[in-house]
């Protein structure tokens, strides 16, 4: 009867705030947020680093020994609290240790998980001394995939609207641009001024996701105009280096790429090179004086020109040299230019497309200094049975190109006054291609909250 009486007299003597706390009037404890989504690795634990902050409002100036517990069994859960203690919960795990949280304190939570897991758990925090002023629940969805790395704070997703099933070739401009089996579907946010080792791509199919290879390719605008490849990019992203893979595209898959991380993943080499023969998967393609060959095709880059001064038609044809760029595990470049003797000349850029591909591209720039007419100018000459895509780019602006059975012609009595006439790209392919016709995007940022 006296402890009650005692009990009852500091009640009414407290503060107001610790009356309240007592009679389980307000929340002293304070929880952001109240639910959160971790995305969590089937390979690797991640941790998410003061995602949940716990506050003490210090209304009944009074400080908490706060108790945690985890309703739900995943295969690993932590919670640990700043640097003043660790509060392991999970599978068979108990209460580790409380958490002291003075009036006014606050404190990060780090959490830490790895499926399996039930997709949804709750978190609970209380002070049993306290438990109306103090309780606490944090609703935790755990989202299971194959690939996850927490680290990156950003994703661009990528949704195609297709119009064939199937492997697509993505090149990706620095500037935004998206281009798919060599033409422009789209424009996602611009990749410059990221680093090339803070982005991966991931696909994605049936809430299944898989790290794709991919190389961040160096190319350069000069003097001149011509774009030209310098490398693989190392370092920051410019506006017209090239992020590179291929992907198999369906109406129900998506491209994730994640930016703002580091990569921990390398790939190995997707083909190989020696004495001008690329190859991969025994596809070969080999690098000759005048262009180059691969199964059952032949194409001649150095092209052919004829002038009107002749007494009799004359073709003139400049052999070309190659010189090898770049190796990575998605493709490989080659540079080609020819001689210019016969007053044009052409400037081509090779990508040799390994893992199984069985793909060539190659960009075309075309220029001649000779001022006047021109009977015929024919570039390049093509002979085989490659199947081939003529993507016009720019030089249709100023010369009437067209893609013929034999090659491209670019003009026939045709006055020109000496100039580089833009670029057009073609596409050889000795297995079907998927087709893109646009992109549906969304941008998400991570943790998810």
């Amino acid at each position: 009867m006296i402890a009650l009486i005692v009990a009852l007299l500091m009640v009414i003597y407290s503060p107001l705030g610790l009356q309240a706390v007592v009679a389980g009037k307000i929340k002293d404890i304070v929880v952001q947020p109240s639910s959160l989504t971790l995305y969590a690795s089937r390979a690797r634990t991640f941790c998410y680093s003061n995602v949940i902050q716990v506050s003490n409002q210090g209304n009944a100036g009074l400080s908490y020994m706060l108790n945690f517990s985890l309703e739900g069994a995943p295969e690993y859960f932590e919670a640990r609290a700043g640097n003043k203690s660790a509060l392991i919960l999970g599978k068979g795990v108990a209460v580790a240790k409380q958490l002291e949280l003075g009036p006014g304190e606050s404190m990060g939570l780090t959490i830490c998980v790895l499926p399996p897991s039930p997709p949804q758990l709750v978190m609970r925090i209380w002070d049993p001394r306290y438990p109306a002023a103090t309780e606490q629940a944090i609703k935790i969805t755990v989202a299971e995939t194959d690939w996850w790395d927490n680290g990156f704070p950003r994703r661009i997703s990528l949704t195609p609207v297709t119009s064939r099933e199937g492997v697509v070739l993505f090149e990706i401009l620095g500037s935004g641009d998206v281009y798919a089996n060599g033409l422009r579907v789209g424009r996602i946010p611009p990749l410059q001024d990221m680093r090339s080792d803070s982005i991966a791509v991931v696909y994605v199919k049936e809430n299944m996701s898989f790290l794709l290879p991919f190389q961040v390719e160096a190319w350069e605008r000069d003097s001149d105009g011509v774009v030209r490849p310098k490398g693989l990019r190392n370092e920051t992203i410019r506006e017209y280096d090239r992020l590179v893979f291929a992907a198999h595209v369906s109406n129900d898959s998506r491209i994730d790429i994640y930016t703002g991380g580091k990569m921990r993943e390398s790939f190995n080499p997707g083909l190989s090179y020696s004495d001008n023969i690329f190859e991969a998967k025994g596809f070969r393609v080999q690098l000759e004086e005048s262009g180059f060959t691969a199964p059952g095709t032949y194409v001649n880059l150095s092209g052919r020109i004829a002038y009107t001064y002749q007494q009799h038609k004359t073709y003139y044809s400049d052999p070309g040299k190659w010189r090898l760029v770049a190796v990575g595990p998605v493709r490989a470049l080659a540079a080609f230019n020819t001689s210019g003797l016969s007053e044009y000349t052409s400037e081509a850029f090779l990508a040799f497309w390994g893992l199984g591909l069985n793909s060539v591209s190659v960009e075309v720039w075309p220029s001649v200094t000779y001022r006047g007419i021109i009977l015929e100018w024919d570039l390049p000459l093509i002979r085989g049975n490659a199947s081939i895509r003529f993507i016009c780019g720019t030089t249709c602006n100023t010369l009437p190109a067209r893609l013929e059975a034999w090659g491209v012609r670019l003009c026939e009595n045709y006055w020109t006054p000496g100039a580089r006439y833009g670029h057009f790209t073609l596409l050889f392919n000795w297995t079907a291609l998927g087709e893109v016709k646009m992109f549906r995007v969304r941008i998400s940022s991570f943790p998810g909250v």
